[in-house]
């Protein structure tokens, strides 16, 4: 569905405001590749949301997958998973609405369970929480009963709270060198369990099999041919790719440590961002004097939310299908393990 083809469900605005938002957003959206055309386009549908954020009182959170158009026209918050439920937290607002997949949606109800929790698609998957159920957790840690259980942040409130602790690509490794356990279950995501073992040799790291179906993209003989035709180029690798490409590239970590070397190698010109292509466009759009270059891989999940679907949640009031919702005694106990996350990584 097009900007265009909700016009009729978009409220009279008047045509100065629409004037000025589009001109906004070009401004902030030129380098990412989007045209006048195309602001003019989105600029009713933002002004709109806006009206129905402040109306509403809503938070609007962007993981830095989502398209440019959400992050600069409507997102208070741009973050990887660990910012945005982090910001859920904190948050006062009553009405948070959820830019991302599903698991992250859950994971900000988890730790504000008397928010409402808004996500434009219900159905935002993701491959690698799809990969695990609760019950293979239970029959993991029967398996190893003196193993401590760590479930990565994409992973359904079910397996979280089935878990000891829940880590972020950001803190895994620094949260599970804290632990006193040699044994960890580590799901599901297995590059990040294994770039976990190599950088703490002492852990005897017991990986599941979960893959991101984005970064399972990028092969060893894709990075090495890309690295031939553009020498100068600085690869930045997610923490989810295949272990195996690492050692082709200058970095690896979450999305927000790929940010932050951007900004902190301000000599480096050209960027190959090796990650879902959302990141790209994000850096595009802050750095424009910067090339970031390099093959696309999209989300199908992430790229299901967009500004229709984020608009007619907040129409809707999110009473529907919207709504984040869970069982009393999962989310309990998924904030156990959220919490005890908080406490290792805030010590």
């Amino acid at each position: 569905m097009t900007a265009n083809a909700t016009a009729a469900n978009v409220d009279v605005i008047h045509p100065e405001m629409i004037e000025k938002e589009a001109q906004r957003l070009h401004e902030k959206l030129a380098a990412a590749g989007y045209h006048l055309e195309d602001c003019y386009d989105l600029a009713p549908l933002v002004a709109e949301i806006k009206r129905l954020k402040q109306e509403q009182d809503v938070l609007v959170l962007c993981h830095h997958f989502m398209t440019a158009d959400l992050i600069h026209g409507i997102a208070d918050v741009v973050g990887d998973a660990s910012q945005l439920v982090e910001a859920g937290r904190l948050t006062d607002k009553k009405t948070i609405l959820v830019c991302a997949i599903k698991p992250l949606a859950e994971a900000v109800k988890i730790v504000n369970p008397e928010a409402t929790v808004l996500l434009p698609n219900i159905e935002a998957g993701c491959s690698i929480a799809d990969g695990i159920k609760a019950a293979d957790v239970r029959a993991l840690r029967e398996q190893y009963p003196d193993a401590v259980a760590v479930s990565y942040i994409n992973s359904s409130a079910e397996v979280k709270a089935e878990s000891d602790y829940v880590v972020t690509s950001k803190n895994a490794r620094d949260l599970i060198s804290k632990l006193p356990h040699r044994q960890v279950l580590f799901y599901p995501d297995r590059a990040v369990a294994t770039n976990v073992q190599e950088a703490l040799p002492e852990k005897e790291i017991i990986a599941w099999n979960g893959k991101c179906i984005v970064h399972e993209e990028y092969t060893v003989d894709r990075i090495a041919h890309f690295k031939k035709q553009h020498p100068e180029t600085h690869i930045l690798f997610h923490s989810e790719c295949d272990p195996a490409v690492i050692p082709l590239g200058h970095m690896h970590g979450g999305t927000y440590a790929m940010m932050e070397y951007v900004k902190s190698h301000p000599d480096v010109k050209s960027f190959f961002m090796v990650t879902e292509c959302g990141l790209a466009d994000t850096m595009r759009a802050e750095h424009p004097d910067r090339e970031f270059i390099g093959t696309c891989a999209l989300c199908p999940f992430m790229k299901s939310i967009n500004m229709v679907n984020s608009m007619e949640t907040l129409k809707g009031g999110g009473r529907l299908t919207e709504e984040v919702q869970l069982p009393t005694q999962v989310a309990q106990r998924a904030a156990n393990a959220m919490q005890n996350m908080y406490r290792m990584v805030e010590n």
